[in-house]
């Protein structure tokens, strides 16, 4: 080689080593985590559901505040991804309060009524003032009378806010009950996000199944810091919705607790007042389909469907393509955001469950302007009473045989609703009441624990309120207060009467006979001891069927899907010589004070 090309191949070799000598490969086994993207070689079914089985209302989005953030363009393009993947309304999560909530309303529910419902939240600023809860339950009563639907909380309710102590506000914490029981006297539910996934609250290690997001988003890690758990957490916030019978709570996230779904089945079980959105966790429940399947078929009346993403035409549609097909192994990223580190499984709901997910138990929950269900609207009548909050959704069944133990297979579509017991009650028992509806009449079932049967009555219309029994009244019609009254012994012996009440004056009773068929039909049976005065039993329970053939003298009877009646349960106990009762929504010393009766929704 000539000398001036060797020394013209060195000085090249000098300034640019790779030419003479190339790279190690890179060794994979030294593969940076945060660099692993594997794509999957299955090959599998993708369907594309471009509109939902039904339209839609999403319960949870965040779609700003205040006019400045919701100018008409932006409301405009939210509109339009809306109309594309057939959602109808959308709830607005960030109304805030004062003005603020003013021009957010405006933006919104006013301008476009019927497409979207602005929650209000309350101002957690002062905690430790001896007047906050009086100022921020004033507040959120001014915030529903401006127009707000609901109240939305954040995570940073446990979380975040403090008292001057340290100490975090918690969601049961009793300065929070005020606000609560606002929101009951309005009828408006409260969204409530607490905790966060369990990822969230563990270390931050080689075991973390969230690695990838958490090192994206540090802040999200409630770890190793003073941060209550996600157990205290979470049962702060079912202690909230235990206290509060009358509030209707939406537990955001699945209840807060999406990798728990027996945890959650057993709440919406134990807690008529409960229900749970999908929003933001299908991540969660797609990597679970057999489990995810059960519980929304189970807890279909209690489901709500959410996104927590701002309207996007495709994020929608991967709500629609888990919730409708049985397609596999498939991203949702899109649906909100990247969420653990797999993929997930379509759970292909049936129509009648699909319905009711994606906007017939939103309809029943959200306040959608009916001022005959609020306490404010200036259509309301002055001389109407003021509803109670409780309310119960009665589910419609094929007529069944009475039995009086409650084992027929259609009380399986509804919960047990709690009786409270009154004040100056002797016994510690419980009491418990649920309720469906047919074509021919409705079904009540009552039971409580007890230790003797205080009974001796053994003829029906005679003085049963006098000893041991259970009594529900029916108000089917506001307009008129004459109402149904209904009372049953552990003798299987009852009281049918009708009861007018003008002008808040309780003018006796007329016993309500019946034959043919306007009879009830009714059984009881007994637990622990005979069904005989004076015998040591552990418990009683009353099946009762009364045909709306008995109830013709009233309005609203047959009550349709969708109507309301105004009621109230109660249980009378006389062991030992003193008495207890208890009731489904509190009154006075008279149960006939119909004005605080709560309401029967009919599915």
């Amino acid at each position: 080689m000539h000398r001036r090309t060797v020394f013209a191949a060195i000085v090249f070799g000098l300034s640019f080593p790779h030419a003479l000598y190339a790279a190690p490969p890179e060794d994979i086994r030294e593969l940076k985590l945060r660099d692993w993207n594997p794509q999957s070689k299955l090959v599998t079914k993708t369907t594309k559901v471009e509109k939902p089985a039904f339209f839609v209302i999403d319960d949870h989005n965040h779609l700003g505040t205040g006019k400045a953030a919701l100018t008409p363009e932006r409301v405009r393009r939210y509109l339009e991804e809306m109309d594309a993947a057939d959602v109808r309304t959308v709830v607005n999560l960030d109304g805030m309060w004062g003005d603020r909530l003013k021009e957010t309303l405006a933006a919104l529910d006013e301008a476009h009524p019927g497409r979207f419902l602005t929650f209000a939240q309350i101002n957690f600023s002062g905690i430790d003032d001896d007047g906050w809860s009086r100022r921020e339950a004033d507040r959120l009563e001014e915030s529903f009378k401006r127009g707000a639907k609901g109240l939305k909380f954040h995570k940073s309710l446990g979380l975040d806010y403090r008292f001057k102590n340290g100490k975090y506000m918690l969601p049961d914490d009793p300065k929070m009950d005020a606000i609560y029981e606002t929101c009951a006297k309005y009828r408006r539910p409260i969204m409530i996000h607490t905790a966060d996934p369990s990822a969230f609250f563990t270390a931050l290690d080689k075991n973390n199944e969230r690695w990838h997001e958490l090192n994206q988003h540090p802040d999200w890690l409630f770890f190793g810091q003073d941060f209550p758990s996600q157990k205290v957490l979470l049962d702060a916030f079912i202690h909230a919705v235990a206290k509060h019978p009358q509030t209707t709570f939406i537990g955001a996230h699945l209840d807060n607790n999406a990798e728990d779904l027996a945890t959650v089945s057993k709440w919406l079980d134990a807690y008529p007042n409960l229900m749970c959105s999908i929003d933001a966790r299908i991540s969660e429940l797609g990597r679970q389909p057999y489990a995810a399947r059960k519980f929304l078929l189970k807890h279909q009346d209690r489901v709500m469907f959410g996104t927590d993403t701002r309207p996007n035409r495709e994020a929608f549609r991967i709500y629609y393509r888990f919730l409708e097909t049985d397609d596999e192994y498939f991203d949702c990223a899109a649906s909100h955001h990247l969420q653990g580190f797999w993929m997930i499984y379509g759970v292909f709901l049936p129509k009648d469950a699909l319905e009711k997910i994606y906007h017939k138990n939103a309809e029943r929950v959200l306040y959608f302007g009916d001022d005959r269900n609020s306490l404010v609207g200036e259509k309301k009548k002055a001389e109407a009473p003021a509803p109670s909050g409780a309310l119960i959704r009665v589910p419609r069944t094929g007529d069944f045989e009475v039995t009086g133990d409650g084992s027929a297979a259609a009380w399986q579509k509804t919960v047990w609703t709690p009786l409270e017991k009154r004040p100056n009650g002797n016994h510690d028992y419980d009491a418990r009441f649920k309720m469906l509806y047919s074509s021919t009449g409705v079904y009540v079932l009552m039971t409580g624990g007890d230790r003797k049967l205080t009974a001796t009555l053994d003829e029906d219309f005679a003085d049963l309120w006098n000893e041991d029994v259970f009594e529900f009244f029916f108000w089917p019609d506001e307009s008129e207060t004459v109402y149904f009254e209904y009372e049953i012994s552990p003798l299987n012996r009852e009281l049918a009467i009708l009861v007018p009440n003008f002008d808040r004056n309780f003018w006796g009773w007329r016993p309500w006979h019946y034959e043919g068929e306007r009879k009830t039909r009714k059984a009881v049976s007994v637990s622990g001891g005979a069904a005989k005065p004076g015998t040591e039993i552990t418990g009683w329970t009353a099946e009762v069927f009364v045909p709306y053939a008995l109830l013709k003298p009233l309005r609203n009877v047959p009550p349709k899907p969708g109507a309301r009646w105004r009621a109230n349960f109660y249980r009378c106990d006389y062991d030992g010589n003193r008495a207890t009762s208890w009731s489904w929504t509190p009154v006075g010393p008279s149960f006939h004070e119909y004005e605080k009766y709560g309401t029967l929704l009919f599915e």
